[in-house]
C-alpha cells in the first residue's frame, strides 16, 4: 500500500512539474490558485543554470518513479539498495523544496501555489521513504512482485485518466491578459471611423490612422509627441482621426474635457482645443479652468458657453465611447492603423512600421516612408460636417501659416484588409491608462514632509526615476536609478526588497495612470512588500523646491 501511495504521490509531482515546465518555456498564461505564480516565474530564481527550474523538478520526479517501480522488480538482496537511494532522493528534493520556498517567502515575496504544492508532495515523499528504510517490508516473492506491478499499473492508468483531462483544461484555461480588441469587421468598420469623425491630414489617404483617447489620461498626453511626430513624418500619406474614450471612473472630468474639446469643434477649433487641453492636463480639472484654457485658443466664448451648458456634445463623446467599447477598446490610448491595433502605447518608430507595412500594401514595391515621404498640405484641419457622407474636396493651400502636423481636411473612406494577428500583446510592455488600473493595489503616496521622516530612517530608501534615459540624465534626484515604465516588464526583479522604494518622475503624479504609480503598482503586483514602495507625488521639481538634497 505504502509503495503505490508512493508512486500516485511522485506521478502528482511529476504531473505538477510538467504544467509548470510547459507555462515556463512557451510563456503560457498560468491558472494560479491564489495568486503569486506570474511573480515567481518572472523573478531571477526561475531558472537554474540557464534551465527553467520546473524541469529539474521533472527529472526528479522521473527518477523517483523509476527507484519506486525498481525496488519491485529486482531482487532483494538489492532492493535495500533501492530503497537507501529513494531515500537520498527524496531527502535531496525535501531539502531543495524547503529552500525553494524559503526563496518564495523571503526574497520573491510571493507564493506559487504549484510550487508549494510540489514542496507538499516531496515532503511527503521523503517522508514515506525514511519510513520504509527504517521499517522496510517483508521480502516479496515473484506472486507478491506481479500483485505489486498490478497495483502500479492501475495507479498509472489512473493517472492517465485524470491527469490527461486535468492537464488540457490548465493549458486552455490559464489567467491571461484582458484580451485585445479584435479588427475590425466589414460590419464593425463603421463604428472605427463615422462620417463627422474628427480628421486632419488628407481625407483621400490610403491609409487611417485611428486614435482612442482621454483628455484626462496623462499617458495620452505625452503620446501627443508621438502623434504630433507621425503626422508631419507622413503628411498627405495619412487621415488621422481622434475618437473620444473618456474613462470617468478614474477620470472624472475626462468627459467634461471631451466635450469642450467638441464644442470648440463646433468653431472649427477642435486640434487646437485638443492640443490646448492636453498641454495643461494637470491644471484643466475645473469648469473655470477649461474656459481659460479653450479662451487662449480664439473662440467666441459666448457660442462656446452655450454648447456647454446645453450639452449638445455630450451624445457625440458618448457615441465615441460606445464604438470603442464595441470594438473591444479597454484602455487609453488606443491606436488602430487601417484595421490592425498597435499594441500598447507606441513610439514613433512603432507606429511607422505599421503605417508603412499598409502603405506598401496599397502600393506594391513602393520605398517606405523613410525613403518616400509626401509633403504636408499647409491647409488646417477641418471635421467632416455631422451627417455627411461625402468626403470635402482637396484641403486648398492657405495663406495661414500653420504647422504642417496640423495639414489637410477629413474623409470617411475605406480600410485596408483586417488584421490576422492584431493587437497581441496588449498592455505586455507600456502600460495604458485603463479602468483596471483602479482595481489593482494602489502604493502608497507621500508627500514631501513625509519624505522628510523616511530619508531620516535606516537604511535609507533608493529612489527610482520613471522617465526616458534622455530626461534622466538631464537631472535626478541624488542617488536614483533610472528605470522607465517600457522596462519594468523586464527590470522589476532588479530592485532590492530590503529597502524602500520611492518611484518619481519630473512633477505630480495625482493621477491613478501616471508613469510613476503605473511603475510602483507593477511592482506591487509582483510580490513586493506594500510598506516598501512609495510614490513621491511632487517628484523632481518638489524636491529640488524642497531643499532635499542640500539636507542630504
Amino acid at each position: 500500500m505504502r509503495k503505490s501511495l508512493s508512486l500516485a504521490l511522485a506521478l502528482l509531482g511529476l504531473f505538477d512539474s510538467l504544467y509548470l515546465f510547459w507555462t515556463y518555456t512557451l510563456t503560457k498564461p498560468i491558472m494560479c490558485f491564489g495568486g503569486g505564480c506570474d511573480a515567481v516565474r518572472n523573478s531571477a530564481y526561475a531558472h537554474l543554470g540557464g534551465l527553467p527550474m520546473p524541469l529539474l523538478g521533472v527529472a526528479g520526479y522521473v527518477l523517483i518513479v523509476l527507484l519506486i517501480v525498481a525496488e519491485s522488480l529486482v531482487p532483494a538482496a538489492l532492493a535495500i539498495e533501492f530503497r537507501y537511494a529513494l531515500a537520498g532522493a527524496t531527502a535531496f528534493g525535501f531539502l531543495f523544496s524547503v529552500y525553494l520556498e524559503f526563496l518564495q517567502g523571503f526574497v520573491i515575496h510571493a507564493f506559487c501555489t504549484w510550487c508549494v504544492t510540489s514542496g507538499v508532495v516531496m515532503t511527503l515523499l521523503f517522508a514515506l521513504a525514511l519510513y520504509n528504510v527504517a521499517r522496510p517490508a517483508a521480502d516479496a516473492d515473484p506472486p507478491a512482485q506481479i500483485a505489486q506491478l498490478r497495483s502500479y499499473f492501475a495507479v498509472g492508468v489512473l493517472a492517465m485518466l485524470i491527469g490527461v483531462p486535468a492537464f488540457y483544461e490548465l493549458a486552455t484555461h490559464g489567467e491571461a491578459a484582458p484580451p485585445p480588441p479584435p479588427a475590425p469587421t466589414d460590419s464593425s468598420a463603421q463604428k472605427l471611423v463615422r462620417p463627422d469623425s474628427h480628421a486632419t491630414n488628407n481625407p483621400h489617404a490610403p491609409v487611417t490612422v485611428v486614435e482612442f483617447g482621454d483628455l484626462e489620461c496623462p499617458i495620452c498626453g505625452s503620446e501627443q509627441e508621438v502623434v504630433h511626430a507621425i503626422r508631419a513624418k507622413y503628411g498627405n500619406q495619412i487621415r488621422f482621426v481622434f475618437r473620444q474614450f473618456p474613462l470617468t471612473h478614474i477620470h472624472p472630468f475626462s468627459e467634461r474635457m471631451a466635450e469642450a474639446s467638441e464644442c470648440a469643434g463646433e468653431q472649427d477649433k477642435f486640434w487646437e482645443a485638443l492640443d490646448k487641453i492636453y498641454s495643461r492636463q494637470a491644471e484643466t480639472t475645473t469648469d473655470q479652468a477649461l474656459r481659460r484654457d479653450v479662451e487662449a485658443i480664439g473662440l467666441d466664448m459666448g457660442k462656446f458657453d452655450q454648447c456647454m451648458s446645453n450639452g449638445t456634445e455630450a451624445a457625440r463623446v458618448r457615441r465615441d465611447h460606445e464604438d470603442g467599447v464595441a470594438l473591444g477598446v479597454i484602455g487609453t490610448p488606443t491606436f488602430y492603423v487601417d484595421r490592425e491595433v498597435v499594441p500598447d502605447v507606441p513610439t514613433v518608430d512603432d507606429l511607422s512600421r505599421y503605417i508603412d507595412k499598409e502603405l506598401m500594401a496599397e502600393r506594391p514595391g513602393a520605398p517606405a516612408s523613410s525613403a518616400s515621404v509626401a509633403p504636408s498640405s499647409s491647409a488646417p484641419p477641418q471635421k467632416l460636417a455631422k451627417n455627411s457622407t461625402a468626403p470635402p474636396a482637396p484641403p486648398q493651400a492657405s495663406s495661414r501659416s500653420t504647422p504642417s502636423s496640423d495639414a489637410g481636411a477629413s474623409s470617411f473612406g475605406g480600410f485596408g484588409s483586417p488584421s490576422t494577428n492584431p493587437f497581441a500583446s496588449f498592455q505586455g510592455g507600456t502600460q495604458v491608462c485603463s479602468e483596471r488600473e483602479a482595481e489593482m493595489k494602489q502604493p502608497t503616496l507621500i508627500d514631501t514632509s513625509q519624505l522628510r521622516g523616511i530619508l531620516a530612517a535606516t537604511p535609507k530608501p533608493l529612489f527610482v526615476d520613471v522617465r526616458p534615459a534622455k530626461q534622466f540624465a538631464a537631472g535626478k534626484i541624488p542617488g536614483a536609478i533610472n528605470v522607465p515604465l517600457d522596462d519594468i516588464a523586464q527590470r522589476w526583479s532588479t530592485l532590492p526588497k530590503d529597502r524602500t522604494l520611492i518611484f518619481y518622475e519630473a512633477g505630480t503624479s495625482g493621477d491613478i495612470c501616471a508613469s510613476a504609480r503605473a511603475e510602483a503598482r507593477a511592482v506591487l503586483e509582483h510580490g513586493y512588500p506594500f510598506d516598501q514602495v512609495k510614490v513621491y507625488q511632487q517628484g523632481l521639481a518638489g524636491w529640488e523646491k524642497s531643499g532635499l538634497g542640500a539636507a542630504n
